[in-house]
C-alpha cells in the first residue's frame, strides 16, 4: 500500500467528481473533476478507493478494472443513523453521506443539511438520530436550462457571482429570478425548520452554495466535503 496515502474517497455527482485524499486522520486534499479518465490518472495503485456515486452503471463498470480494493456506498451497507424514509432503496447515496458526515455532531438535537448542486436537497436528522427525509427541488442550472428548454425565446443564462434584486434585462431578470428565487425559496424553508425545531443546527454543502449568502445566519454551517466526510464515515464502520 502506498505509505502516503491511506484512502481514496470519490463523490460522484450529476456535476462533478470530487476526490478526497485521506491519511494521517483527516481529509487533507480534494480534487475535482468532470470525467473519469481525468479522475483515474490521480490514482496510485493499492490504495483503498471509497465510492459514493450517483452515476449510471457504467461509472461502476470502468472502475471493476482496478486492482485497488474499492468499497462501494449502496444500501445494503451499515449506518450509524437508523433510516424512517418510507422508500430507503431510492434515497440518493450522496444523501445518505451527508446525514452520516453530521451524525457525530450536536448529537441528540435536530439537524438539517442542505447541499446545494445539481439539485437543491434538504436533509433532516431528528434529535433521536432517526433519518426522516426532506426535499428535493431543481438547481441552479437546471432551471436556467428549463427556461430556455421550454419556451421559444429566453436565452440560456450562466450563473452569476452578482445578482441585482431587480433585472434591468432579460439576463438579469432570469438570473434575479432564478438566483434570488432559490436564496428566498432556501431561507423560507429554513423558516419553517426552526419553527417546528428550535434546537436546530444547519450545515450547507454543494458546489453552488457559494452563489448564496447564508452561512452568516446563526446555527449554519458550511462545509465543502461534507460528502467526502460522510463516505469516510460509513467506510470506517463498515471496513
Amino acid at each position: 500500500m502506498n505509505a502516503q496515502i491511506d484512502l481514496y474517497l470519490i463523490d460522484a455527482g450529476n456535476s462533478l467528481i470530487k476526490l478526497g485524499v485521506y491519511k494521517k486522520g483527516e481529509v487533507i486534499l480534494v480534487h475535482y473533476f468532470i470525467d473519469l479518465s481525468s479522475l483515474k490518472q490521480q490514482l496510485e495503485p493499492n490504495v483503498p478507493i471509497a465510492i459514493s456515486s450517483v452515476l449510471n452503471s457504467d461509472f461502476e463498470q470502468d472502475f471493476k478494472k482496478y486492482e485497488n480494493p474499492i468499497f462501494w456506498i449502496n444500501h445494503e451497507v451499515k449506518l450509524p443513523f437508523k433510516i424512517k424514509y418510507l422508500s430507503p432503496t431510492t434515497l440518493g447515496i450522496d444523501r445518505i453521506c451527508n446525514v452520516a458526515a453530521i451524525f457525530n455532531t450536536n448529537q441528540f438535537t435536530s439537524r438539517l443539511i442542505i447541499d446545494i448542486g445539481t439539485c437543491i436537497k434538504f436533509d433532516f436528522l431528528n434529535d433521536k438520530n432517526e433519518y426522516e427525509g426532506g426535499s428535493i427541488s431543481p438547481g441552479l442550472k437546471l432551471r436556467y436550462k428549463a427556461l430556455n428548454l421550454f419556451t421559444d425565446k429566453l436565452p440560456l443564462i450562466e450563473t452569476s457571482d452578482k445578482v441585482n434584486l431587480i433585472g434591468n434585462s432579460t439576463e438579469s431578470s432570469i438570473q434575479s429570478g432564478v438566483q434570488n428565487g432559490i436564496e428566498s425559496e432556501i431561507n423560507g424553508l429554513i423558516s419553517k425548520y426552526r419553527e417546528k425545531y428550535n434546537d436546530l443546527s444547519i450545515y450547507i454543502t454543494g458546489g453552488d452554495a457559494h452563489y448564496f449568502d447564508l452561512v452568516q445566519k446563526n446555527g449554519i454551517f458550511a462545509d465543502e466535503i461534507l460528502t467526502l466526510k460522510g463516505i469516510l464515515e460509513i467506510y470506517l464502520l463498515n471496513v
